[in-house]
């Protein structure tokens, strides 16, 4: 799950995280270039979310989309694919995200997803503030 920075909040996440590791309920792709981490995408069944998103059996949730700001290619795209793929052979039907409207946390922004084949649900949180400043906060989907 991602994390930004310490404290109590995100040492939860850590400890959530670790915890479903554990459990084998955590899954992903990392890309590496030059030896060096560029990107993440991280899964967990919608029924393990820590979010309160609706939880079905058949759908993922994709917890973490991370790109290195260091990289000069973007490898998100290639990993949400890769990410699709394997889900659908785990037996989901559905894959859904939080994205920032114009933000890039959480996860990338929505026209990041849109672009990616994710259909936009609407809005979940208004006027959430961020260190990027106040956004929105969307729910998007892609049926497999």
């Amino acid at each position: 799950m991602c994390t930004n920075g310490t404290g109590y909040g995100t040492e939860n996440k850590i400890d959530w995280n670790e915890r479903s590791r554990r459990n084998g309920v955590v899954f992903g792709f990392v890309s590496f270039a030059e030896g060096k981490l560029v990107a993440l995408v991280e899964v967990i069944p919608s029924l393990n979310s820590p979010y309160p998103i609706s939880k079905d059996q058949s759908t993922a949730f994709i917890t973490c989309v991370y790109s290195s700001p260091d990289s000069r290619y973007d490898y998100r795209g290639e990993l949400i694919e890769s990410v699709l793929e394997e889900c659908r052979k785990l037996g989901f039907s559905r894959v859904e995200v939080l994205s920032g409207e114009v933000s890039p946390f959480p996860n990338g922004t929505t026209s990041f997803f849109v672009e990616n084949g994710f259909s936009n649900l609407g809005t979940v949180a208004r006027s959430v503030v961020m260190l990027s400043g106040i956004d929105n906060i969307v729910l998007l989907a892609r049926d497999l």
